[in-house]
């Protein structure tokens, strides 16, 4: 996706934010290798401990969305992003210490390398398709999140 699409997507989901009084952004990184989905699982006293998510997390003041898409997703998997290929959606939920996030997702294209996880945040990773979706705890918006990328991608 050309920055500029990047920059007018951005844009225009800040300023639905702001009408909808939402001003803290959270980012999904969605990486497919050999049709599989990269999701990670948060340790276990962590706010959700033992459930798989996408890779992803908070974006930072002064910090753009796709800024947040390659820092995240090196920080938590030590993966590069190559190139955001699409915008998948947004959704808004609450967190321990906050009422109203938005949670952006982006598809990304990956350089080659290894899955490396970020001690303290996720104990485990794994490349799942649709068939192995059952079998992991998450939680329901993220199953129907994941769900309708495995079942697509």
């Amino acid at each position: 996706m050309r920055p500029e699409a990047l920059d007018r997507i951005e844009r225009q989901l800040r300023a639905e934010a702001r009408r909808d009084g939402i001003s803290d952004f959270v980012v999904g990184v969605a990486v497919f290798r050999d049709r599989k989905l990269l999701v990670v699982r948060r340790v276990p006293d962590d706010y959700h401990g033992g459930m798989y998510e996408l890779p992803g997390g908070g974006v930072e003041s002064g910090e753009t969305f796709a800024e947040c898409v390659v820092r995240e997703l090196f920080e938590e998997t030590g993966l590069r992003v190559r190139t955001i290929t699409e915008f998948l959606g947004g959704i808004d939920y609450a967190t321990r210490t906050k009422p109203r996030v938005r949670k952006f997702s982006f598809l990304v294209e990956v350089e080659p390398g290894e899955v490396a996880l970020a001690p303290g945040e996720h104990d485990a990773f794994a490349w799942i398709d649709a068939s192995a979706l059952d079998e992991l705890p998450m939680t329901t918006d993220m199953r129907a999140a994941v769900s309708s990328l495995v079942s697509s991608g």
